[in-house]
């Protein structure tokens, strides 16, 4: 049995041997080519995703965005609270102490969350509109 064996094993094992020295060889072509056919088959997904029905969406789902903003305005509501002055303070006093002890780059981080926090709606509502209003649950 043996002997009936061992010359497939042979052959096996030089054909084995043979790919792994030819993918050692053209390693960065197999890669590329790799990366090509997944790049083009993500492409192919995305190309039959955009084109369906006459809005140009498979969906028809009305995106609602009224518990986004009702959450954008509890968050301002806590920022231009007792928290917010609470991150000013610390972040103020975080700024004096590092740049005292000569840590500037960490200072002027701190500076900056702390008039952060201080302007944060008048930014939000620059540029994203001004109608944040906090949820009142009843």
């Amino acid at each position: 049995m043996k002997l009936a064996i061992s010359p497939v094993t042979e052959v096996y094992r030089e054909a084995c041997t043979r790919l792994v020295v030819c993918c050692q060889r053209h390693a960065s072509a197999l890669l590329l080519l790799l990366g090509v056919t997944l790049l083009l088959g993500g492409m192919v997904e995305l190309s039959v995703a955009q084109g369906g029905g006459p809005t140009g969406s498979f969906s028809e789902a009305a995106y609602e965005d009224d518990l986004v903003r009702n959450s954008v305005g509890n968050i301002f509501k806590l920022i231009e609270g007792a928290f917010g002055a609470l991150i000013m303070v610390v972040a103020g006093l975080g700024a004096i102490v590092a740049a005292a002890m000569g840590a500037y780059r960490a200072a002027l981080g701190m500076l900056v969350v702390a008039v952060g926090a201080f302007i944060l709606r008048a930014l939000v509502s620059l540029f994203f509109g001004a109608d944040y209003v906090d949820f009142e649950a009843t």
